[in-house]
Formats: C-alpha cells, structure tokens, sequence
C-alpha cells in the first residue's frame, strides 16, 4: 500500500515537474524571444503603454518617418506619466512631415483596454491593417490580446531597451502570468 502511494506521489511531482518545465520554456520563448512581424502599409501605428514608452515611441516615429503610415496612435496607460508630453498635447503632426500622432486613455488602463480600444477605432476609421509598437517583452502577450479583439491584418513589432536582470525577472513573471490569463480570459 505504502509503495503504491509513493508510485502515484512520484507520477504526480514528475507530472507537475514536467509541467513546469514546459510552461517556462513556452514563456520564456515568448517573452524573452517573440516572433515580431514585418512592418507593412498600414492605416495606423499604435504605440502601446508601458515603462518603455520612449523606445517605443521612438520606433514608433522612425516607422512612421520610413513611410509606413501617416498616423500614430499612442496609448497612455499608465495615466500620464509615459506619455511624450510634446506629442499628446493634442493631435499635431510630427515636425518635417505629414504624420500626425494623437493619444488616448483605454478603459481599462491594461492591454485587455488597448485591444477594445483599437479595435473601436479600426472600426469608427475603417481600417484594415495596423502596426502595433510595444515593449519587446510584450509582444507575445499584446498579439493575443489585441488579434483577439482587431479582426484586420496586424503586425506586433517590439522596441528593445535595456533592462538589469532583476527587471528581466520581473517582465519574465509578470508577462508570463499575463499571457496565460490573456489564454483563460479573452479579452474581448
């Protein structure tokens, strides 16, 4: 009896080691190692909140400045403390050319409220295809969330900036947590 319970003991910590092993390994390809896509025409760029804000920006207005789109879209999350004061003031274009940059609170401040609120504003201007600028260890997570809510075409691309490695360990966690809840609660 005792040999019988320790079998199933065994059977169920290999399980969940296993398990474990699994789940750090899809997480750790997804956040740290995400399949960006390649930018394209599109009728907008969204720039995504967070603490990247100003590398995500900055690639943000090189695709624009490269031709990509006219507009760009950026999300201030994080209730004003992210956002480029000289670009959301209001709607301006950006010095030098034609692109102009208009910013937006979601409801909610999450990802889960930038996907409702890119998919509203696809749907009130009509557009078809959309670039989506975020942190590069939040493009696996933003993908999901947003291709979940935006039915046109989407490409996520991820801004890189340097980060220590105890904030390395916390995106890993915290992305990771968020993609398997963004997998159990769609966001739309």
């Amino acid at each position: 009896m005792r040999s019988r319970r320790r079998q199933r003991a065994l059977i169920l910590l290999t399980g969940l080691a296993l398990l474990t092993v699994g789940v750090l390994a899809l997480t750790t390809r997804t956040v740290m190692f995400p399949r960006e896509d390649q930018p394209g025409p599109a009728d907008a760029i969204v720039v995504l909140g967070g603490l990247g804000s100003a590398a995500v920006v900055e690639e943000a207005v090189g695709l624009a400045e490269a031709g990509y789109s006219e507009h760009i879209l950026i999300s201030d999350a994080f209730g004003g403390d992210t956002r480029p004061a000289n670009l959301c003031a209001r709607p301006v274009p950006v010095p030098g050319t034609t692109i102009v940059v208009e910013c937006f609170d979601p409801h909610p401040t999450t990802t889960r409220g930038e996907a409702e609120a890119i998919a509203a504003f696809a749907t009130e201007q009509g557009w078809d295809r959309v670039i989506v600028v975020t942190s590069s260890y939040h493009v696996s997570r933003a993908r999901l969330q947003i291709s979940q809510c935006y039915a046109g075409s989407l490409a996520v691309i991820g801004a890189r900036q340097s980060m220590d490695p105890l904030k390395w360990a916390y995106q890993f966690v915290y992305q990771s947590a968020g993609f398997v809840k963004a997998w159990v609660m769609p966001a739309c």
